[in-house]
């Protein structure tokens, strides 16, 4: 009985703290030996195929792994298709058993065999085998290692689904690795270079950067580049835009909230900067922060320490800052609207974007990448572009920047009705485009857009780039009816 109940405690703690496969199963299978006290056993388990394999295996010489291939398969065979267990306590003398080679080559006396059921799923067997006329299976062992069986499918199932999480993991970290690599950042044109150059130059340290530019010119892709090429890149990149939240909404998302601080605050909650620890955090509009937060994050980046709303305890975190904004921050300073120290402390090195209309030569390849990704994403023809269409490309001045142009041609890619060929990029009239509309959607373009596609609205807000909602919104107010 205390065998039993050792081997259920070992098989219990193996569930709640063995991920590894392979160290799993060989403590499954010393668990089953030393319980039962038998003197040989294989672990087996169902390949991609169904077909069982052997996985982990005992003896009194301690058996490799591939001499337990000639332990009788045909047994465990019938046990994992009838999910019933098999039990012969003479196997010399029983007519299902003793015409097989195995038993008579390894002189086997007798042998209890149990399907590792998962649910419904036979996921594999435990086989055990005994050479002793002392030691014969009875209902007591047979009770235990079914019920041991249970416990250790469980067990195998969650390692083999961590598993499959970590691969996934590791494989969407490489991605993100490959994405956001500083020098695929399309850079024809001598001043995105030179962007390129001050990413990699910065990527490998600790220093806080500021990234400036107006809205759309990729403030967010040149800080996962930074990050993603940094020693932090197995560590989390946060993102939060801090001129999206009010601000006690927004002090809760940064630092955290003890349960009760505030209405709904139902239960202690990590920030985002407890969230990057060891990572990067990226604030987005900075310079629209109250000046409030921004002593909260001053002492942050002084002295790596945050509080949570409500709490009276610190907690220390090491997290990179870069931090971006479309506004002259230094502005705000003289305006008093931000705090110099702060500037300072977020501002070690400031990497300025250009706008798109400031570097003509990317605007080509720029946009032949986003035709081709586009198609990818949708499986979609490959379609070029005309000479004509081109040009008229160039000579469009780009309010909204790169995310204007990624909308673009997005577009072209939908309205055109060729299998193989853009002519025409749709582009609003220069002369009337407001610089402050980033997607430039003018009543003009608009209405051109809805005509294409016979004024249905959920189309044309897809081919916008829009919600329908936010579509039907700017109809109204430029009194666009059919």
């Amino acid at each position: 009985m205390e065998k039993t109940l050792a081997s259920f405690i070992a098989i219990s703690k193996a569930i709640n703290s063995l991920l590894d496969i392979d160290e799993l199963l060989e403590t499954i299978m010393d668990s089953a030996i030393t319980a039962v006290g038998v003197e040989r056993g294989v672990l087996f388990l169902k390949d991609g195929d169904g077909v069982l394999q052997p996985k982990a295996a005992r003896n009194v010489e301690r058996e490799t792994l591939e001499n337990a291939t000639e332990i009788s398969r045909s047994i465990t065979t019938e046990v994992a298709s009838s999910g019933r267990y098999f039990l012969s306590s003479n196997v010399q003398n029983d007519p299902n058993t003793m015409g097989r080679d195995s038993v008579k080559e390894f002189k086997i006396l007798s042998i209890l065999c149990v399907p590792l059921a998962d649910k419904d799923a036979i996921i594999g067997t435990i086989y055990l085998d005994s050479r002793k006329v002392t030691k014969v299976f009875t209902a007591e062992d047979v009770s235990f290692l079914q019920t041991f069986a249970n416990l250790a499918a469980i067990a195998i199932q969650n390692a083999r689904r961590f598993e499959a999480t970590r691969d996934e993991a590791r494989y969407w970290k490489g991605e993100a690795v490959g994405k956001y690599r500083y020098d695929n950042i399309i850079c024809v044109s001598r001043e995105m270079h030179g962007v390129c150059d001050q990413v990699q130059a910065v990527a490998s340290t600790n220093v806080s950067v500021l990234v400036t530019g107006e809205s759309g010119t990729g403030k967010e892709l040149v800080a996962r580049a930074i990050h993603y090429q940094s020693p932090r890149r197995d560590k989390r990149f946060v993102p939060i835009n801090c001129s999206a939240l009010p601000e006690q909404i927004l002090e809760a998302e940064l630092f955290g909230a003890r349960k009760g601080a505030y209405t709904g605050a139902v239960a202690d909650t990590k920030g985002l900067f407890e969230e990057a620890d060891g990572g990067t955090i990226f604030l987005d509009e900075i310079a629209d922060m109250q000046p409030a937060l921004q002593s909260k994050l001053l002492r942050v980046l002084q002295e790596g320490e945050i509080r949570r709303v409500g709490d009276t305890q610190y907690r220390f975190v090491n997290v990179r800052v870069i931090s971006a904004t479309n506004r002259n921050i230094r502005d705000a300073i003289r305006d008093g609207a931000f705090r110099q120290d702060l500037y300072y402390r977020l501002c070690g090195v400031e990497i300025r974007l250009p706008a798109l209309r400031d570097r003509p030569d990317d605007i080509v390849p720029m946009t032949m990448h986003f035709l081709k990704a586009f198609c990818a994403e949708n499986n979609l023809p490959a379609k070029s572009p005309t000479a004509e269409a081109i040009s008229a490309l160039q000579r469009y001045p780009f309010p909204g920047n790169v995310r204007e142009l990624q909308n673009i041609a997005r577009k072209a890619l939908l309205l055109s009705e060729h299998p193989s060929v853009i002519g025409d990029f749709y582009l609003p009239d220069a002369d009337v485009v407001d610089a402050n509309d980033l997607g430039a959607t003018t009543r003009q373009h608009i209405v051109k857009v809805l005509e294409r596609v016979d004024w249905n609205q959920t189309r044309a807000a897809e081919i916008l780039g829009l919600n329908r909602t936010t579509l039907q919104a700017k109809m109204k107010k430029l009194g666009i009816t059919r």
